[in-house]
């Protein structure tokens, strides 16, 4: 059942980090009606020296449609210029169907121990979100947030993670 006021109109995702490379999930576009498949893989994990690199894909559902794939570095800071955390990603996706590539971005800021405030830009829009920490799943943490899309639309996240500390 579909229900604006609890989902709106945004991409629902559900992420598994089944190592600390490899994220496995899916994305509902609600506007669509179709269930992404989604995969991402670190190649090179972040050092005190240098960023991560990571590539992905996507489908817009399980039966075909357009694929796209990105790739992107991503660096962690413990104290910006502004004396707060953050992270930051930037990269390029490809998207099949449309010409060119497009410019993609995010930076993620902890407000406290439990709750994450995010811009993402995916190359056409800026996507602002709030996550917090909501418990564990096997020493898994657990976020739920919500995401608002090109200003006007209004979806939940659902992410669960390997917790930093578990090799696989």
């Amino acid at each position: 059942m579909h229900s604006e006021a609890l989902a709106g109109k945004t991409e629902t995702f559900v992420r598994y980090g089944v190592s600390r490379r490899l994220e496995l999930g899916f994305g509902y576009l609600w506007k669509q009606s179709v269930v992404r498949p989604l995969a991402s893989y670190q190649f090179v994990t972040e050092h005190k020296s240098r960023p991560a690199l990571t590539g992905g894909l996507m489908f817009d559902s399980l039966g075909g449609g357009r694929q796209g794939t990105f790739l992107s570095v991503s660096k962690g800071f413990k104290r910006t210029p502004l004396g707060v955390p953050a992270s930051l990603y930037i990269g390029g996706a490809k998207i099949t169907g449309e010409d060119g590539g497009r410019f993609i971005a995010g930076l993620n800021v902890p407000v406290n121990d439990w709750l994450i405030a995010s811009v993402q830009y995916d190359g056409r829009y800026p996507h602002l979100g709030l996550t917090a920490r909501v418990g564990t799943i096997h020493g898994a943490p657990v976020r739920l947030g919500v995401v608002a899309a090109k200003g006007t639309e209004v979806g939940p996240i659902i992410a669960v993670g390997i917790p930093l500390g578990r090799r696989q």
